[in-house]
């Protein structure tokens, strides 16, 4: 199996993780809210985790994202040097002939 095809099968559990984390505490635990008293003690941080937390993590890390991003941008914009002028070509109008099409 190539590295590429590793990558995408982590990606994708990673992804499918998330997703059944965030459906468990926004959606599950807001219809049932007795599950969160039968978490194990002491993980009811990781088990049972508070809505708010679920909404502004999200949304930090998007912020983060744009702002690395940014950041990225304005330093590849800082440390590229400038494009060399291009050169003036003169040259005489007259001489230049309109293409003659072939029949």
């Amino acid at each position: 199996m190539g590295k590429e095809k590793i990558l995408g099968a982590l990606i994708f559990i990673f992804a499918l993780l998330v997703l059944i984390y965030y459906t468990w505490g926004l959606l599950i635990l807001q219809i049932f809210p007795d599950l969160a008293t039968m978490v194990p003690a002491g993980f009811e941080w990781l088990f049972a985790p508070d809505w708010k937390w679920l909404v502004i993590l999200p949304i930090w890390l998007a912020a983060v994202l744009i702002m690395v991003i940014a950041m990225w941008i304005g330093w590849t914009m800082l440390t590229t040097p400038a494009p060399e002028p291009l050169e003036d070509f003169d040259f005489d109008e007259e001489s230049i002939e309109p293409e003659k099409k072939e029949e």
